[in-house]
């Protein structure tokens, strides 16, 4: 190949713009930086990360979690995709039809948002990384959708990763009740590993 193909070919992307967007590295370090901060946050104020179980309504598009004894912690949720941790692929939630339209939307911000910025990793329907990776893309999406919060349930060697509306949590010994407000009741089974969330 000629020097002036070569020449051109790397001229090409920087005249049309494909290339990463700068910007959308720092949204993504920071957006990651949020999301940190704001797990210790809930890790304090309503037990992140100590839940005994977890259950998901695909239909209903509803989260619940189980804490020791009779307390609840309930959200709406959107799907963001599924790491495989055996693969080391994460599997963006836009690819996945067969889940609900309605809780992939999120997700489907990403992938405009990636396209507009130039970002593959938003763009393929799965990619190659690690789960660092993984828990910065989700937490981009957090971001680029306006969403509460970043959930990550395991189901065997694969982790779901989710964006969560503010959590309402249930304790019987208090005397309200905020989950009460939301309408849809989701089916409860105990323990994390549940075949259809």
């Amino acid at each position: 190949m000629s020097n002036f193909l070569k020449f051109f070919r790397q001229l090409l992307p920087r005249l049309f713009g494909s290339a990463p967007s700068p910007e959308a590295d720092a949204f993504i370090a920071t957006a990651h930086e949020e999301m940190l901060a704001q797990h210790s946050q809930h890790a304090s104020s309503w037990q992140f990360g100590k839940e005994k179980g977890w259950s998901a309504d695909l239909e209903a598009g509803i989260i619940v979690f189980q804490f020791a004894g009779d307390r609840t912690g309930t959200s709406h949720f959107q799907t963001i995709g599924v790491y495989d941790e055996a693969s080391e692929c994460f599997i963006w939630g836009w690819s996945q039809t067969t889940l609900p339209a309605t809780i992939r939307q999120h997700a489907d911000l990403a992938k405009l948002w990636g396209q507009t910025q130039r970002q593959a990793l938003f763009k393929a329907p799965s990619i190659k990384c690690s789960m660092d990776d993984a828990w910065k893309l989700a937490a981009a999406t957090r971001k680029i959708a306006g969403a509460h919060s970043v959930y990550r349930g395991r189901i065997g060697n694969r982790y779901i990763f989710m964006t969560t509306e503010e959590i309402h949590i249930n304790d019987r010994n208090s005397p309200t009740t905020p989950a009460a407000s939301i309408k849809h009741k989701p089916d409860w089974t105990k323990g994390r590993h549940r075949s259809t969330w």
